[in-house]
């Protein structure tokens, strides 16, 4: 996908498919249903070029490496259970809650830093966790 730029003429075009979310000179993001859709497609043994082509992509689309690439790694992320991969997860992330200090009575500072503690604690035994 590196060193494709696409031109004013084809991201317009390529806004105007309802499959694709948003799309600059560089990338393409394509919607959460459309993803599902292809996959569904794709245990069905079609070409991937004739999936986006039914779906209506352009040419240079679908002969480029993007449409293989964006299949692959959707295939790789369903099969690894990592759905999250395949949704957009922007329009559910949060901004980071910066946590002040100076507010904060004495006690109710010890029992954040211990609860965050115990998080780590567990985060570490996860990390280094081995399947038996």
């Amino acid at each position: 996908m590196a060193g494709i730029k696409y031109s004013n003429e084809q991201i317009e075009e390529l806004l105007n498919n309802k499959y694709v979310k948003d799309c600059t000179s560089k990338y393409i993001t394509f919607t959460d249903e459309f993803k599902t859709e292809v996959l569904a497609l794709d245990n069905k043994w079609i070409y991937h070029r004739e999936i986006f082509k039914s779906f209506w992509f352009p040419e240079y689309i679908v002969k480029s490496n993007v449409v293989k690439r964006s299949l692959w790694n959707w295939r790789h992320k369903f099969k690894n259970k990592w759905l999250y991969g395949l949704i957009d997860t922007k329009k559910w992330r949060k901004k980071n809650e910066n946590i002040d200090f100076t507010k904060m009575l004495p006690e109710e500072k010890i029992k954040y830093l211990e609860t965050e503690n115990a998080f780590l604690k567990e985060m570490y035994k996860l990390k280094h966790w081995k399947y038996p």
